[in-house]
């Protein structure tokens, strides 16, 4: 049964210049530190600045949000208002896995850590040291700034995908703070999220089932599920636990309220 009183549906996706230019950018930004030698020096300023801007508490627990499970979680109030929104991250996110995981499983690279030792560098929670391209804490980030810009109205995309690019980019920095990743991992899963979310989004927009209470409240049983999995996932990052126990509230509360009233859910795109 159809949601009643959904809005009109809206179009599939702005503009080009949304859809590629934070690619092409992102993309020509990962070119140039790798072929250039950028990429050991840019991680060296990055990560020892990172750490006059903010205590190691809170790099720990934006980096939080980068995770599958804790941005999943994060989702769970968007259910109640913006269903297409969640419905454009759940189906972006086999892309994104395969893209990150992938390419983390062909290529292998040793991350920071490993190749510049623990001792000269900052290193924030538990020290990773293999499967460092690319990031897939900021793949994860693009994806969800990506379905937020996409799914945005004209009016809303103003201020909305500006907003989400910045807090996007800021998850992806933390991957520098904490030391777990070189940028051209970084702009490497910044491209390649983003991309992703553009295929969430079309896809989301032919399959509508977040426009049913049947499908509302599959997504929202969805969440709630992962959000329990994040309460007892070791995230590595033992500082940022605050955000951690933020997430797993946000979802569960989120998701279960979702579940008891889908078609007020459902009304808003």
């Amino acid at each position: 049964m159809t949601v009643p009183n959904s809005p009109p549906r809206p179009s599939t996706l702005p503009s080009a210049a949304w859809i590629f230019l934070p690619s092409i950018l992102s993309g020509a930004l990962a070119l140039y530190v790798f072929f250039g030698g950028r990429n050991e020096d840019w991680f060296v300023i990055t990560n020892a600045a990172a750490q006059y801007l903010l205590p190691a508490a809170l790099w720990a627990g934006i980096t939080n949000f980068g995770a599958t499970l804790g941005a999943f979680s994060m989702l769970g109030p968007v259910l109640l208002w913006r269903p297409r929104w969640v419905a454009s991250a759940v189906l972006a996110a086999p892309a994104a896995i395969l893209y990150a995981q992938g390419l983390k499983a062909i290529f292998a690279e040793p991350r920071p850590a490993a190749v510049l030792g623990v001792d000269a560098i900052t290193v924030i929670g538990l020290p990773l040291r293999t499967n460092s391209f690319p990031s897939g804490h900021t793949t994860t980030a693009f994806v969800l700034a990506g379905v937020f810009t996409f799914c945005a109205t004209a009016d809303e995309r103003r201020w909305v995908g500006w907003v989400a690019l910045a807090l996007a980019a800021l998850v992806g920095f933390s991957r520098l703070a904490v030391g777990a990743h070189w940028p051209l991992d970084v702009f490497a899963g910044a491209a390649g999220g983003w991309l992703c979310a553009a295929l969430g989004t079309w896809w989301a927009d032919r399959w509508r089932f977040w426009e049913h209470a049947r499908g509302l409240r599959f997504t929202a049983v969805l969440l709630f599920i992962l959000a329990i999995a994040l309460a007892i996932e070791d995230l590595g990052y033992p500082e940022g636990l605050w955000s951690q126990y933020l997430l797993v509230a946000c979802g569960l509360l989120g998701a279960g309220w979702a579940w008891l009233h889908p078609r007020a859910a459902g009304k808003a795109t």
